[in-house]
């Protein structure tokens, strides 16, 4: 009588097993892609969205669910129906570096018209622009994909003409890049 009984709890305890193995490997998996990244920052960024997006109150909602008859929403529609054909919008602003004539440039760019109104930047890079023999020479010094963290250029093979007429090593255009390049937050 011992025998039959136990086949048929061998295939719940098999199913049990699986079960078991497999939320702990998917368990896994889960911290490897919320944590995967070189920036402890940015995973912890990475899981606090998570926790929002699951767990959250969060629902999006438009600039104009207050006042929808108001000034400002006017004026926002009437930018996105003007502009409802465009892509890729891209701005521009320079920082003046201190006692050196030249400045630090920060590009910020936006997919549609929405996203300008949203807030949604696609992309961020930032560059100084070095004379050089009656052009300019453009020193990439970082970029910043959508809602990943900057790239900081590595600049250390710099040592053209360009560069050292201009008076900036490396590791100044390095110090420059972080004090200067004004990305958006994202």
């Amino acid at each position: 009588m011992s025998e039959p009984m136990n086949r048929a709890a061998a295939p719940r305890i098999i199913r049990g097993v699986l079960l078991f193995v497999g939320l702990i490997v998917g368990g896994l998996l889960f911290a490897i892609i919320i944590l995967y990244d070189a920036d402890p920052y940015a995973a912890r960024d990475r899981y606090e969205h998570f926790k929002l997006a699951l767990f959250g109150e969060w629902q999006p909602s438009d600039r104009c669910d207050r006042d929808p008859d108001g000034e400002s929403c006017e004026t926002l529609n009437a930018f996105e129906q003007a502009l409802e054909d465009a892509a890729d919008f891209t701005f521009f602003r320079a920082r003046e570096i201190e006692g050196s004539g030249l400045s630090v440039h920060t590009g910020i760019r936006f997919a549609t018209a929405r996203d300008v109104v949203d807030g949604r930047v696609a992309s961020q890079w930032c560059y100084v622009l070095l004379p050089s023999n009656g052009a300019s020479l453009q020193i990439e010094l970082a970029a910043q994909s959508a809602d990943d963290p900057p790239v900081y250029d590595d600049l250390s093979a710099l040592n053209g003409e360009a560069v050292v007429a201009s008076g900036l090593t490396p590791s100044r255009l390095k110090a420059l890049a972080r004090s200067h390049c004004a990305f958006e937050p994202t």
